[in-house]
């Protein structure tokens, strides 16, 4: 197959600088993994073409989808896809879950940010904007799922997901890290936590006598401020889980999807691994067990009569 020969030799283009083993044993995973996803049924029409030939970004959202697709069906989950409705139905001990992926775009971060390499240059951390970029990125798939103005009926109108169907949004903020890789942002948490439940900076509380900290916590950031190209400034809510529209997302997976996992590395060389985190959503109408999707962390939250309290809870190996 033609756009399958030309995706490897564009990865192979990518890693010429790497060591001669590390690019072969690349190349010989993504081989197989294509092959996997297709014989699975799970790629769409246009997926191999977009694969190989696609600008950056749409080639870099398909890898995405193999990624996710192998790191899913490594831990035994089976995958199915329709083509019309979300990446991938997961099913797993009898309990299955809609799961639409999404790889944002860099938009609206600097491209020196972008440009950082291992042993170069200083940037601040665009915390703001990748933030907003998750904001973006679950608006247009809640709408997937629920309709829009320009999507009137949505997968559940559609009857494609059930009303009883877990769905899950899988955001991959890959394209939004240079080498530096981290799910957290402002708040030292993932940065899916601060959008979906309105979480801030850390905040320090000292005794003023002593100058001691005596207590830590979260300051509450509602919504996060974006200023268009007229000099205005919209606000962007971030209290996703807390607004009732919502309650149709069962939860959303933050994952920085690497191509880097798939390589087995040298003894003393610590080997790259695909991160993730689960957020739950509290009001979630069909909500998907604690631990059930393969992450490092899963998040839950609890709502007791003046506070919100979010609890990290160690996931299984991803």
């Amino acid at each position: 197959m033609q756009h399958k020969t030309d995706f490897l030799l564009r990865v192979g283009n990518r890693w010429r600088a790497a060591r001669t083993h590390y690019r072969d044993q690349l190349i010989k995973e993504l081989s197989a993994m294509f092959d996997q996803f297709h014989d699975l049924g799970l790629a769409d029409p246009h997926f191999s073409q977009r694969l190989a030939t696609g600008g950056d970004s749409e080639h870099q959202q398909r890898l995405a989808e193999m990624l996710l697709a192998k790191h899913l069906l490594d831990r035994g989950f089976t995958l199915a896809s329709t083509h019309t409705g979300p990446d991938f139905k997961a099913t797993k001990d009898n309990i299955s879950v809609w799961i639409e992926l999404v790889t944002p775009e860099p938009r609206g971060i600097a491209p020196n940010w972008l440009s950082i390499g291992d042993d170069n240059g200083v940037s601040s951390y665009p915390h703001t904007e990748i933030a907003l970029r998750y904001t973006s990125a679950l608006k247009e798939k809640h709408e997937k799922l629920t309709g829009s103005a320009r999507n009137q009926a949505g997968y559940l109108g559609k009857g494609i997901v059930g009303s009883s169907d877990p769905y899950v949004i899988a955001i991959n903020q890959h394209l939004l890290q240079n080498c530096f890789r981290t799910l957290n942002g402002i708040s030292q948490i993932p940065t899916a936590c601060e959008v979906l439940y309105s979480v801030g900076a850390q905040r320090f509380h000292m005794d003023r006598a002593t100058g001691r900290i005596v207590d830590a916590d979260h300051s509450h950031r509602p919504s996060l401020h974006k200023e268009g190209l007229d000099g205005k400034v919209a606000f962007i809510p971030a209290d996703n889980f807390l607004n009732a529209t919502y309650r149709s997302v069962s939860a959303v997976m933050a994952l920085d999807l690497q191509e880097e996992a798939l390589i087995t590395t040298d003894p003393g060389t610590p080997k790259k691994e695909h991160l993730a985190a689960v957020i739950h959503n509290l009001h979630a109408l069909n909500p998907v067990p604690p631990r059930f999707l393969p992450a490092q962390e899963h998040w839950v939250a609890k709502m007791s009569e003046n506070a919100l309290e979010l609890l990290k809870v160690h996931g299984i190996p991803a």
